[in-house]
């Protein structure tokens, strides 16, 4: 059985990451075995790897997030009725999916549908849950209400889009080139608006008069965050979901005080930390069956064999791809 294993913190995954053909796989007493069907590469595993994540790697350390599969053999105290299930591996950063086959506690795998296709499977732990999460957990939206969102065609904003449309939410997008622009149109988004000069004017005028009640905020960029929170209600509320620049999220003083916006954060391990399992199921069995009716679905555009791994590794750190890169240890790449 083969797996990916972290052997050293860093950027340069040639040195770092290594294939080892034998690793430990006994179950204890609350453990799961799981046979990896589909597990992606995500650019939180690629900041894990380089010590530039949440939680930082203790080497050597399995690599691999999320992913999907199915139960082989399951601890003695572990619920047995999980033995030839598909599951969801829910990312902890300790048990890795780059893996053919891998050790999970229990309590971290969740049942889901077997008529879904499993690499769409595979990438809900993370990005769909988040999407989930952002819609829900913050502000109580109506049908009609406006949401915005910036970093719109990340893979969040196409699973928020996809998600508010459903229900009646109507969404404002702001990216950063009109390529991208074109993608989230046909993903749904109700009006597009491309970063510049003037944004928040361009805004305002698009929304004629509507206000948002809740901003998305995944850039961490703050001269375009001061232009978006000025479409945001009085009130509203500012979640930040990720850093792409690299930059804290900051509001202007005036909005904060004077026009009371809160400004709020989201961390997909501490949603998972705090949810009890019993809406994990849930919300994760909503999600699938999505997936299942292809109401949500991301593009792939490659899936490798974990010997590929630098090739995977390489190709999913390219700036200009259009679709998630997988690893496909139980079946067939392309």
């Amino acid at each position: 059985m083969s797996k990916l294993t972290l052997t050293e913190v860093g950027t340069d995954f040639d040195q770092t990451v290594r294939l080892d053909d034998r690793h430990d796989l006994t179950l204890g007493d609350e453990d799961v075995l799981v046979a990896i069907e589909a597990a992606p590469i995500n650019n939180a595993d690629v900041l894990f790897a380089a010590g530039w994540f949440g939680v930082y790697p203790q080497v050597p350390s399995a690599l691999g997030a999320e992913g999907v599969g199915r139960v082989l053999r399951a601890g003695p105290r572990a619920d047995q009725a999980l033995v030839g299930r598909r599951v969801l591996v829910l990312p902890t950063f300790q048990h890795g999916t780059w893996a053919d086959e891998t050790v999970v506690p229990a309590g971290h795998v969740v049942p889901v549908t077997d008529r879904a296709d499993a690499l769409q499977l595979a990438m809900l732990p993370v990005n769909p849950a988040t999407a989930h999460a952002l819609l829900h957990d913050y502000v109580s939206l109506e049908p009609g209400d406006w949401i915005g969102l910036n970093l719109a065609n990340s893979a969040v904003g196409q699973y928020v889009i996809a998600l508010a449309k459903r229900a009646g939410v109507k969404t404002l997008a702001v990216v950063r080139r009109e390529e991208a622009a074109k993608r989230v149109r046909e993903l749904g988004a109700d009006l597009v608006v491309i970063d510049g000069e003037n944004l928040g004017d361009r805004i305002a005028e698009a929304l004629d008069g509507a206000q948002l009640r809740l901003l998305l905020e995944g850039t961490g960029d703050p001269l375009q965050v001061a232009e978006l929170v000025r479409a945001v209600e009085p009130g509203g509320s500012v979640v930040t979901f990720a850093a792409a620049t690299g930059q804290a999220p900051a509001l202007p003083l005036p909005d904060l005080i004077y026009r009371g916006i809160s400004l709020r954060a989201f961390f997909i391990l501490n949603w998972l930390r705090d949810t009890p399992h019993e809406e994990l199921e849930r919300i994760y069995g909503e999600l699938a069956d999505l997936a299942e009716q292809g109401v949500i679905r991301a593009t792939v555009e490659a899936t490798y064999r974990l010997p590929e791994y630098r090739e995977a590794l390489a190709h999913a750190q390219r700036a200009e791809r259009s679709g998630k890169i997988l690893f496909t240890p139980g079946r067939a790449a392309a």
